[in-house]
């Protein structure tokens, strides 16, 4: 009876390490090939690449960061957003899944969201920010823009400030620029992501910023942004705000919206 005991307890022992092993090869194992999924600190990223066959030799890198999908649901938006956005020859675009969230297809990268509610964490930001440097090495490519969308637009407004050189400018499209304002002002629990407010002053001065809130935007309302953009220029950033009439939370994703300033934000200085 002993035996058999032992004998059990054994066999389950190896099984929990099967199944430890089996998860670690998962997250371990990435297949890293620049197109589909990037390596990043720990965690594999899935990416989504869009570049013209045409283009001999990539000059620019436009890397899109998607919201937190509170609905539980596949990132799709900044894909195709991505996808459908026009832009001039050279220009390799890239829409990254952060760490957690997966695509319709099931394509998921790993590492967590923390319950799509609190995710700007250090951690995460270096996953993102490491895929990014490692694309830009990939491509050699030294003219990066970064656009993102709500809680995509709080990673860029943290990274250009935390990482500095990472990009030579942002488009922030609903911004949360103030993290501790914005949950202060939807009755939240407390909060302990980045926030791009924190990281106004190691902003370079190089770095072109536009923010773009809508203004029937009831989540991330104009003045997070719009503060957040005064504080730059005060310090001598060029760096500037629009509102689009008529636009609610999810509308500044729309190629309408972001081509102009694109443009200009992918024109040389």
């Amino acid at each position: 009876m002993n035996k058999l005991f032992y004998v059990r307890n054994i066999l389950f022992a190896l099984f929990l390490n099967l199944i430890f092993l089996g998860f670690n090869a998962s997250a371990d194992e990435c297949l890293n090939d620049m197109q589909t999924r990037v390596k990043g600190k720990e965690n594999c990223l899935v990416i989504h690449t869009f570049i013209k066959q045409s283009d001999a030799k990539p000059t620019s890198l436009v890397i899109f960061i998607h919201g937190d999908q509170s609905d539980g649901g596949p990132v799709s938006g900044m894909i195709k957003l991505a996808q459908d956005i026009d832009v001039p020859a050279g220009v390799v675009k890239v829409a990254i899944l952060r760490p957690g969230y997966f695509d319709k297809a099931g394509n998921a990268s790993t590492g967590s969201h923390f319950g799509r509610r609190d995710s700007y964490t250090p951690g995460n930001l270096d996953e993102v920010t490491s895929v990014i440097q490692a694309l830009q090495r990939y491509y050699s490519i030294h003219y990066t823009v970064i656009v993102g969308h709500s809680g995509g637009a709080a990673y860029a407004g943290v990274m250009i400030g935390r990482t500095p050189g990472i990009a030579n400018g942002a488009l922030l499209l609903s911004c949360p620029c103030d993290i501790r304002r914005w949950r202060a002002s939807n009755n939240a629990s407390p909060w302990s992501s980045l926030s791009p407010s924190a990281f106004v002053e190691t902003v370079p001065t190089h770095v072109k910023v536009v923010a773009i809130t809508g203004d029937y935007d009831n989540n991330t309302r104009d003045y997070l942004a719009q503060e957040y953009i005064d504080s730059l220029v005060k310090k001598g950033v060029s760096a500037q705000f629009r509102r689009a009439e008529g636009a609610r939370h999810n509308d500044t994703i729309l190629t309408g919206v972001i081509s102009e300033p694109l443009r200009t934000l992918l024109a040389p200085n």
